[in-house]
């Protein structure tokens, strides 16, 4: 069981609600008759039912989690940008969950409280895409539980899944799940030892709508491309996601460029850029735009983003990342995995 130093999970009565919270809640519609009280990833205590019938999911970082433990049925509202993105390709049971919001920070409190949620899940306001305090206190003003999932490490997408599990009463796939994971990321790293400092690539992430919106060292130690054994260029740039000038971007002079999945162009559009002709990666064709189905930062698939980072780095490493990723595919979707495979 994953533990962080300052998370305590435990189930209780809830004799310490206060009167004007419980009556909240009773027209909210939620029973709290027995509740239990989580920690989420931003140490947050939050008092939530025993037994979860009905739940709002913003986040996508977790949909799949709960889909992977069979409560998807549990799940009354979820938002557009979870529809818009590649899970529905091979979770195609998300198309019938009501949109109630257009995304995390835009969402319609109104239909929110008319499904009358059991909890509501979504990324904290820590995260630069995450939602706004004050939606958050209002929320919870209305009765509804709100559990915060601020991923920004290996340890903590491991303990939303124990989390989830722990919510939706089946922590023993979850463990499965956890792992598994933890295999396919152990194989990799022990292959990467094989690889000393002086044969680290230097890497540069990129997205958005031109080839200088780049990913900057907001991970830290947990960045994809440190993780895949690269180092990151950008480390110093403690930001998300950020503007360089290409100027920039020929200083840095990456060996490898890859391309979120989300991006509005392809590789062969980086390397056919003029601004960018100089340097390393663009010389010896070593741009790669991720396949959509595998894109996701600390989601279950982060293990298969990052098989497929470090075989772009290493191809001497031999490592199958699409074998990897079909087996996952067919342990835990039911699916094979159909995206491209060089």
């Amino acid at each position: 069981m994953i533990r962080f130093p300052k998370f305590k999970i435990s189930l209780q009565f809830c004799k310490v609600i206060p009167l004007i919270f419980l009556a909240v809640v009773s027209s909210a519609g939620s029973s709290y008759a027995k509740c239990r009280e989580i920690v989420d990833t931003e140490g947050r205590r939050v008092v939530i039912p025993e037994k979860i019938n009905k739940a709002v999911i913003l986040s996508g970082t977790c949909i799949e989690t709960i889909y992977i433990l069979g409560a998807l049925d549990r799940v009354a509202g979820i938002s557009k940008s979870i529809v818009d993105s590649a899970l529905c390709k091979f979770i195609p049971a998300l198309k019938r969950i009501p949109v109630i919001a257009q995304s995390v920070r835009n969402i319609n409190i109104e239909r929110v409280l008319a499904l009358k949620p059991d909890i509501l899940v979504t990324i904290g306001p820590e995260h630069p895409l995450g939602m706004d305090r004050k939606t958050i206190k209002r929320l919870e003003e209305f009765g509804i539980p709100v559990v915060l999932l601020n991923l920004e490490s290996l340890d903590e997408n491991y303990y939303s899944i124990e989390l989830m599990g722990k919510i939706f009463g089946n922590e023993r796939r979850a463990a499965e799940l956890i792992n598994h994971m933890k295999g396919i990321i152990g194989g990799i790293q022990c292959k990467l030892k094989k690889i000393d400092d002086t044969r680290r690539i230097k890497a540069l992430y990129i997205s958005g709508a031109g080839p200088n919106y780049i990913a900057g060292g907001y991970w830290g130690k947990q960045d994809i491309r440190v993780l895949a054994g690269a180092h990151n260029v950008a480390e110093d740039i403690k930001l998300f996601m950020t503007t360089v000038s290409f100027e920039q971007i020929s200083i840095w002079n990456p060996d490898v460029i890859t391309i979120s999945a989300s991006a509005k162009y392809t590789a062969a559009d980086v390397m056919n850029n003029p601004h960018l002709r100089h340097i390393n990666a663009v010389g010896q064709k070593r741009v790669y735009k991720h396949p959509r189905e595998i894109a996701g930062l600390f989601t279950p698939r982060v293990p298969l983003l990052l098989a497929w980072h470090t075989a772009k780095f290493y191809p001497e490493l031999m490592i199958d990342w699409a074998d990897i990723t079909d087996k996952f595919f067919k342990k835990f979707y039911g699916v094979s995995y159909h995206d491209p495979k060089d």
